[in-house]
C-alpha cells in the first residue's frame, strides 16, 4: 500500500484537532493557522475520501459515524507517535539513583519491578549510599537522582520532601509473647547508631521513650548497627527490639514477621528527600512522577495501618 501524500497527512492532523475540539476556530488557534486554512484542509480530506466527516450547522459541529471512527484511529496514532518520539529522545544511559541503603532495600527495590515494566526503555542503576550531597557532588554527573533520609534543609540543590516518616518499636511475635509482661527495662534495644550523618546517639529510641514514658530512669543501651536494615534483621532473629520506620517495616508487619509490641507510633525527626541534578532530563521526570505516585499510594496504606493500631493506653513499665 502506498503512503498517503504529504497533503493528506497534513489534512489528517487538522482533522484530528478539529474533531477533538469540535470547533474550526479553536482548532485554528491550536494549529497556529487561519480558520480558512483549516476549513480548506478538511474539504481536501473529505474530497480525497469521498465522504463527509462532519455535520455542520449554524451553531454546532458534530462528527459523522465515519468521522468518529477516523477520529478514534487518529487519536491512537498520535498518542503512539508521541510515545515513541519521547522514547527515542530518552538517553540510553542508565538513570543513576543514589539512595539511603535501608530505604533502597526495604521500600524502593521491591517496587522497581513496576517501573521497569512500565518504562523498559529507561534502565535504572541503583546505588545504596548515604553520603551528604551538595551541588558540587551532583555536578560531577555521577548521580541523576538521590533519596536521603534526614531532617536537613537543602539550599544549594533542587530538593523536595518525598515522604514523611513515623517510628515505632517492632519485634517478632515470639519475642513479644515471651517477654510478657513487657517491660522496657528488660528489653534488649537494637539501634541504627546514625540514622543520618550527625544524628545524636540513640536518637530514635530516645525520642520514642521521651514521648511515651514520664519517668524512664534507665540508661538507654543495647546493640548498635550502622544501618537500620541490620537492626531490623537482628530483630527478625529474636535478638531484641528495633525502632522501626514505617517505610521499612510495613511489609514485615503485613506478613506477620514483625509486630508492634507497644504500639504508639510518633512522627520521626527525619523524612525522605528527593534530590535532583537536572530537572530537564526526561528520564528524571518520568522516574520522579512514578515515584511520587508510589509514595502517595504507600502513604495511604501506611496511614490506614497506623489507624488500626489500638489507641487505648498501654502501661510501659520501665523501672
Amino acid at each position: 500500500m502506498s503512503l498517503p501524500s504529504t497533503s493528506v497527512l497534513g489534512a489528517l492532523r487538522s482533522f484530528h484537532v478539529v474533531a477533538t475540539r469540535l470547533s474550526f476556530t479553536k482548532a485554528a488557534a491550536d494549529l497556529c493557522v487561519t480558520q480558512g486554512a483549516v476549513s480548506q484542509q478538511i474539504r481536501l480530506l473529505e474530497k480525497h475520501l469521498g465522504l463527509k466527516l462532519f455535520i455542520r450547522s449554524a451553531r454546532t459541529l458534530t462528527l459523522t459515524g465515519k468521522g468518529e471512527a477516523l477520529h478514534n484511529v487518529m487519536t491512537r496514532v498520535f498518542l503512539d507517535t508521541e510515545a515513541i518520539l519521547e522514547e527515542l529522545q530518552t538517553p540510553d544511559t542508565p538513570l543513576q539513583i543514589s539512595c539511603s541503603p535501608s530505604f533502597a532495600l526495604h521500600w524502593l527495590t521491591p517496587r522497581l519491578a513496576d517501573f521497569n515494566a512500565r518504562y523498559p526503555h529507561i534502565p535504572v542503576r541503583l546505588v545504596a549510599e548515604f553520603q551528604d550531597l551538595d551541588s558540587d557532588e551532583l555536578a560531577r554527573g555521577r548521580i541523576d537522582l538521590a533519596i536521603r533520609y534526614d531532617p536537613k534543609k537543602y539550599n544549594d540543590v533542587a530538593a523536595e520532601v518525598l515522604l514523611d516518616e513515623f517510628i515505632i518499636p517492632v519485634s517478632t511475635p515470639s519475642l513479644a509473647e515471651k517477654s510478657q509482661p513487657l517491660e522496657i527495662r528488660n528489653v534488649h534495644l537494637l539501634h541504627d547508631n546514625e540514622p543520618w550523618t550527625g544524628a545524636p546517639e540513640y536518637c530514635e529510641w530516645n525520642d520514642w521513650i521521651t514521648e511515651n514514658t514520664d519517668d524512664y530512669e534507665n540508661t538507654i543501651g543495647g546493640s548498635q548497627f550502622n544501618l537500620s536494615s541490620l537492626a531490623l534483621g537482628s530483630a527478625l532473629k529474636n535478638q531484641g527490639m528495633a525502632m522501626g520506620r514505617m517505610a521499612l517495616v510495613y511489609d514485615d508487619i503485613l506478613s506477620g514477621r514483625l509486630v508492634f509490641p507497644f504500639g504508639k507510633p510518633i512522627p520521626a525527626r527525619a523524612r525522605y528527600v528527593l534530590i535532583c541534578r537536572d530537572a530537564a532530563d526526561k528520564r528524571v521526570n518520568v522516574f520522579t512522577n512514578w515515584l511520587r505516585t508510589e509514595c502517595a499510594h504507600f502513604r495511604r496504606q501506611r496511614d490506614n495501618m497506623l489507624k488500626s493500631i489500638p489507641t487505648e493506653p498501654q502501661v510501659l513499665k520501665n523501672r
